[in-house]
Parts: C-alpha cells; structure tokens; sequence
C-alpha cells in the first residue's frame, strides 16, 4: 500500500467506525428498551437525535476543518468519540445515554465531512475516483459488519457496541496522528449555513413538516450566494436521487428476508450480499472513473434501473446486481462532484455530500418502512429516480460539451 492509500485507509477510519455504530445500533434498540422499561418508539431516539445533531453539524463545521485542518478536526471528532462511548458503558440512565449520544453525533459530525475532504484533497485529481472508491470502500465496511456484529452483541449485552465503538475510536486516534495535515480555504464564510439549512429543514420536516420551508429558504439562498458551480449541484442532486434508493432497497432486503423466517444465521449471511457487493464493486468503480468520468456513473445508474427489475425474478439475484450498480453510480458520481469545484472549496463540499448521504439514508428508510415487502414500489422508485439521476447526467454531458 502506497502513502496516499495508507493516508486514505487512516483518515477513514473513524467514518468507518461511525457507519458501523449506526448499523449495530439499529439490532439492540429492543434490548434497550427493555432494561429501561421504555417504549420501542421512546428507545429509537438514540438513533434519531445522533442523526439530527450529524445533519444540523457537519456544514457548519466545514469552517472549522477550513481554518484548524482537516486532520485536526478529524482528531477532534474522533476524540469526541471515543470519550462520549466510553461513557455510555457506565451510565445508567436513558436521559444521560441520549445526552451522550449528542456528543457522538459531534464527534460523528466531524468526522463525516473530514474523511471525504481529505480523500478529495491529497493526490491530485487524475487519482481522484481511486481515492474516493477506497474512501466509500472503507465505510461501506462498517454498514456490512454492522448487522451480523449487532447481532452477536444483542446476545450477550448491549453496551459492548459502545466499549467497541470506544476502543477502535482511540486505536484510530493512533493511527491518525501519522497523518499529513492539509489545508483549504473556500472563504465562502458563514453562508454555508444557508446551505446547512435546505438539509435541517429536511431532516425536521420529517417530523414536522413546516421545517420544509427552512429547506425552500435554504435553497435559494444557496444558489444565489454558495457559488461552488452548475456541475457540483446537477452531480449532487442525481447523487442524491440515487442514494435515496440505495438506502431504500438495502432497508427491503432486510424486511424481505426477515419475512422468509429462516434461521438467523442464513438470514445474516443473506443481508450481507447487498452491501458486500457494493463494497467490492466500489474501490474498482474508482479506478474505472479516473479513466471514463461520467460514462460510468451514467452505466452505474442504468445498471441501478434495469437491476431493479431483476427483484421480481429472483431478490437474491438482485440483491448482488443493486449493490454492484450502486457502488458504480456512487463511487463514480461522487468522484466527478468533488473534482468538479476547486481545490479550496472542497472542504465545504464535502460537507454538503456527506450531510446529503446521512439524510438520503433516513428517507430511505422511511419510505421502505412504509412499503416494508411490498416489492413493485420499490421497483418503481428505484426506476425512476435513476433514470431521473441518468437524465441528470446527460444534462451536465451535454452543457459541458458545447462550452
């Protein structure tokens, strides 16, 4: 492994960390519920209030990264951490493990937007998809270690998800410290707030829909003052289309299979397919990218549509053609956006791609928890908003080939 891989594998670490959390965390809420004597619904805010505090925090500290470091934030974040884990082991009280769990979000906050910053600006831009592949490869992990991981947890005791979330947080910590600092400036300034907005009104509109207004003031302010270019948000919205699929289809599997009723193991194994092959698929769609730019995000989401299709013939076929797409759409499209604005101005947009992933993850789950089995919406959706991403493309394609 070469210096700029090794820099990227350590910097995305604590990324890797976080993703798995979230995954565990998703099989232990029952258990917690149960020793506190709450309700499910009551348990689930552990998981929504780290969601929110991500969505309210990752831009605005996109201005912190900007003026301390990148690696410094990460540092930080990652201390926040494993500090605020370690903690939760000891407590006894559902009120302090919520308080605790803000924190987590902080430290996770940090950490999301600075291990994209730093995969997009060390090397240089010929090397950018290859980068960026290794960077979604490493997270992507923890989403495929999470489950089965979560699972065994469950079994013998809950509060084990934070000790190991805690100790890979300070052995991280360790290795980032090796690290290279590195430094950009987009002196865009507190308008990325406004940016903040369109994402914080979105998350809050999901529990209460006013806030979907923040989200409308948040846009036009966006475009009239955060001038980061037609390119990075045509490639961010079809970013975004597809993510909301991804997630929504990784929530189906796990519903469809559950339904079948076959034995834990079976069913664990069965989950992994998803992930897994996007995963493989995502480090090599990265190095195609350096090569082919947009042609194979344009393949990834076509494969993404015309895969969907495969659920009604067979969904373990399926399950391995989707996570395979998506991990070309996403690695490929993702590349293209962070190459597309200047060296300085990625910080902030790293900031913007990360917050799109988090919140297009809830969406995703909330529309399959809505149709849980019911196959031919997700098809549907799956179809549409690829081919509505695919269309996406074709205009940034056609617009830069006639300037």
């Amino acid at each position: 492994m070469n210096e700029l891989s090794r820099s990227v594998l350590f910097s995305s670490l604590p990324s890797f960390i976080s993703s798995l959390e979230a995954t565990m965390i998703l099989m232990v809420i029952p258990l917690i519920a149960k020793d506190f004597s709450i309700t499910y619904i009551k348990a689930s805010t552990i998981l929504s209030i780290y969601i929110v505090t991500e969505v309210l925090l990752s831009i605005p500290f996109s201005l912190l990264a900007e003026k301390v470091g990148v690696k410094m934030v990460i540092i930080l974040g990652t201390m926040i951490m494993a500090l605020s884990s370690f903690l939760i082991i000891f407590s006894n009280s559902f009120l302090l493990i919520l308080i605790l769990r803000i924190f987590q979000g902080i430290g996770a906050s940090m950490v999301l937007l600075t291990s994209l910053s730093y995969a997009s600006l060390i090397g240089s831009d010929k090397e950018r998809g290859k980068m960026i592949g290794l960077n979604h490869t490493i997270v992507s992990l923890g989403y495929v270690f999470g489950l089965p991981l979560g699972g065994i947890i469950a079994e013998i005791n809950w509060k084990y998800l934070f000790a190991i979330t805690s100790v890979l947080s300070f052995i991280s910590l360790f290795l980032i410290l090796s690290l290279n600092e590195v430094h950009a400036k987009s002196g865009l300034g507190i308008n990325i707030i406004y940016t903040s907005l369109i994402f914080d009104g979105i998350i809050l509109g999901l529990y209460y829909p006013l806030f979907l207004l923040l989200s409308l003031v948040g846009l036009v302010m966006t475009l009239w003052k955060i001038k980061l270019g037609k390119v990075f948000y045509l490639t961010s919205l079809s970013g975004f289309l597809h993510s909301i699929t991804r997630n929504m289809i990784a929530a189906f599997f796990v519903f469809y299979l559950y339904s079948l009723h076959l034995p834990a193991l079976i069913i664990g194994s069965l989950v992994l397919l998803y992930p897994l092959s996007f995963t493989f698929v995502s480090f090599y769609a990265g190095k195609l990218h350096d090569k082919y730019k947009l042609r194979v995000a344009s393949f990834g989401f076509a494969s993404m549509a015309l895969s969907s299709l495969s659920l009604f013939f067979n969904v373990i076929l399926g399950e391995f053609l989707l996570g395979a797409s998506s991990g070309i759409a996403t690695t490929s499209n993702t590349a293209y956006t962070m190459s597309s604005v200047r060296n300085k101005d990625r910080i902030v947009a790293s900031g913007i791609r990360s917050v799109q992933g988090v919140v297009s993850n809830t969406i995703g789950l909330i529309i399959a928890s809505y149709f849980r089995t019911f196959l031919t919406p997700y098809a549907e959706i799956t179809v549409l908003l690829n081919l509505a991403s695919l269309l996406i493309l074709g205009i940034v394609i056609f617009s830069q080939a006639n300037t």
